[in-house]
C-alpha cells in the first residue's frame, strides 16, 4: 500500500430532541479492554460485503486503543470517561463497513439510512447519540488526536469529544487493501455514541 497523507473529512452528526447537529467528533473509553476482552457478549466483526475489508478494530486492539484516547482528553477535561456498548460498537463497525465496500463517506449508510436510524433500528433507545467519521488515517491515535486538534470554529470533532452528556461509545474501522473507485483512503474510521434514558 502506498503511504497516505492523512485525510480529515466529514465530520459528526448530534441528534438531540429530533434537531440534527451537524459538525465533527471523536470519543474514547479506556475500560473497553477489561469490560470486553475475552467476554462471551463481546461485540463480534460485522459481517462484510465480498471483497478484501478487514474490521481490523476489533480483531486487534484499535478499538480499545481509540477508546482509551478519547477518554484521556475527556477526563484532561472534567468530563465522565465513556463506556463500550455492545451494540454501538456493532452499529460503529457495520458503518465502516458499508463506507469502505460501497465507496462513499458520510452519515447516511449507502441505503439512505441515518444515524439515528441505524441505531434505533440495532435495538438502542437513547437521548442524545452523535457520530464521528473519518478516512485515510493510519492509527488510532492519528485519527483521535486530528479530531481533537481542531481549531475553533471549524472544531465540531473536538466539541463532540468534549461533550460530558454523552456516555456510551461505539468503534469501526476497516482497512480495505485495494481500493478503487472515487473514495481511495484504504482505512474507514466510524465512532457512535449516545446516551440512554435513564432507568
Amino acid at each position: 500500500m502506498r503511504p497516505k497523507t492523512p485525510t480529515l473529512l466529514i465530520g459528526a452528526l448530534l441528534l438531540l430532541g429530533g434537531g440534527w447537529w451537524i459538525g465533527v467528533a471523536a470519543i474514547i473509553t479506556s475500560h473497553w479492554a477489561a469490560a470486553y476482552a475475552g467476554h462471551a457478549g463481546s461485540p463480534s466483526v460485522a459481517a462484510l460485503p465480498s471483497g478484501d475489508a478487514t474490521a481490523g478494530a476489533l480483531t486487534g486492539d484499535f478499538a480499545v486503543r481509540i477508546i482509551a484516547r478519547t477518554n484521556q482528553y475527556r477526563v484532561e477535561h472534567g468530563c465522565p470517561a465513556l463506556a463500550p456498548n455492545p451494540i454501538l460498537m456493532r452499529t460503529a463497525q457495520a458503518h465502516s463497513a458499508d463506507m469502505a465496500t460501497h465507496d462513499f463517506v458520510g452519515h447516511n449508510s449507502s441505503s439512505g439510512a441515518t444515524i439515528g436510524q441505524r441505531i434505533k433500528a440495532a435495538g438502542y433507545t437513547y437521548t442524545l447519540v452523535a457520530e464521528n467519521i473519518a478516512w485515510g488515517q493510519q492509527t488510532p491515535e492519528q485519527v483521535v488526536d486530528l479530531w481533537f486538534n481542531e481549531s475553533p470554529p471549524n472544531d465540531a470533532h473536538r466539541r463532540n469529544i468534549l461533550n460530558c452528556q454523552l456516555r456510551e461509545i461505539g468503534v469501526g474501522y476497516v482497512y480495505l487493501a485495494s481500493d478503487p473507485g472515487k473514495v481511495t483512503a484504504h482505512t474507514y474510521w466510524t465512532e457512535d455514541f449516545g446516551t440512554r434514558p435513564a432507568p
